[in-house]
């Protein structure tokens, strides 16, 4: 399945996992501080040098704990323009809105949804993966992200909150008494609802006002993290990320469910893949095709099976989109490759 390889994950939280290394004066700082120099001149990293960056990381001795390490180091500075907007939020509420709007600059591998529960009165943070990582390394993101969302609420509102849930799909750790000491929130591991974290507030814990609210800087540095996603979107890589969900999607996702992964609404998402000279449907099939040749080429999976992991109806659909695009049905496709194959294997 494929990975994002292009760089859009910000460098600044794994240039802050160097420093926490260093600081421990366990490991050789000469090499660490010149993979920190290398790094420091890089601004986005892509989801493969972050695997290995997490996988060199996790392999130096004393490091388990090295997520829990990260998200406890991570002030609202940390997460530069948007932890600003957060400061500056007159209450809770704004501020975890924000959060929710411009996740995307903090961790664009990760999506953020909010949801209320008039019912029960309570909201919920919904942290899920929209890009394919390996488990090691998602794993580490999931606690990471976790307790630096913790360390972040205790910084915005302090002592007024109240106690409140998180949940995360990893294992408990081996040192989770660690997790007993943030105060202000129970964790429970082993959650098996969905993949990724899931924060449970009360609703009226929303109103709690925020001690650095400061509306003139708010508007102007909300006015900044606009420009960054518009930036983002203009650049073309909007195209990159509608392929990438396309790509790896369990089902193929809607143009409406792409807009709501981007926090953008559908027609703002139409009018950036038509500056990019891109019509959804078109990618949709040239990426619904590829995996088809994929599967085909690489599996044994069935016709039907192979139909239904693209998101078709009914085979014969499948067949028929197939047929029109490569010129033959999938069955014969697949016998021409392993005729092909056999073929070359015959001359080696």
């Amino acid at each position: 399945m494929h990975k994002q390889q292009i760089p859009v994950i910000p460098a600044r939280y794994y240039l802050r996992l160097i420093e926490i290394l260093i600081s421990t004066n366990q490991y050789d700082n000469s090499v660490l501080n010149q993979f920190k120099d290398q790094l420091s001149l890089t601004e986005f990293l892509s989801i493969q040098q972050i695997e290995q960056f997490i996988e060199l990381g996790l392999s130096l001795p004393n490091t388990e704990d090295l997520a829990f390490q990260l998200g406890r180091n991570l002030k609202l500075s940390s997460h530069s323009l948007v932890g600003y907007a957060l400061m500056t939020s007159p209450n809770l509420d704004h501020a975890l809105k924000l959060i929710a709007q411009y996740f995307k600059l903090i961790m664009p591998s990760f999506k953020l949804s909010i949801q209320f529960s008039q019912a029960q009165q309570k909201v919920e943070l919904l942290f899920e993966p929209i890009l394919q990582m390996n488990k090691r390394c998602l794993s580490f993101h999931i606690e990471a992200i976790a307790v630096g969302f913790y360390y972040s609420l205790f910084e915005l509102a302090g002592q007024q909150l109240q106690r409140y849930q998180i949940y995360l799909s990893i294992p408990e750790p081996a040192y989770s008494d660690r997790y007993i000491h943030l105060v202000k929130a129970q964790f429970h591991f082993n959650y098996t609802w969905f993949t990724g974290i899931r924060v449970v507030l009360d609703q009226q814990q929303l109103a709690l006002p925020l001690p650095l609210a400061d509306a003139h800087s708010l508007k102007v540095v909300e006015q900044r993290c606009q420009e960054q996603i518009q930036k983002i979107y203009h650049q073309g890589e909007i195209v990159e990320w509608i392929s990438t969900m396309l790509r790896q999607a369990n089902q193929v996702p809607t143009l409406t469910e792409c807009a709501k992964v981007l926090n953008i609404s559908t027609k703002t998402l139409q009018r950036y893949l038509q500056q990019q000279g891109v019509e959804f449907n078109r990618l949709k099939q040239k990426i619904s095709t590829e995996r088809a040749i994929e599967l085909l080429e690489n599996t044994s999976f069935t016709i039907t099976h192979i139909a239904y992991e693209l998101g078709y109806s009914n085979p014969a659909n499948f067949t028929r989109a197939f047929n029109k695009i490569m010129g033959c049905s999938p069955q014969d496709y697949r016998l021409a490759h392993t005729k092909t194959n056999s073929l070359r294997d015959d001359h080696t």
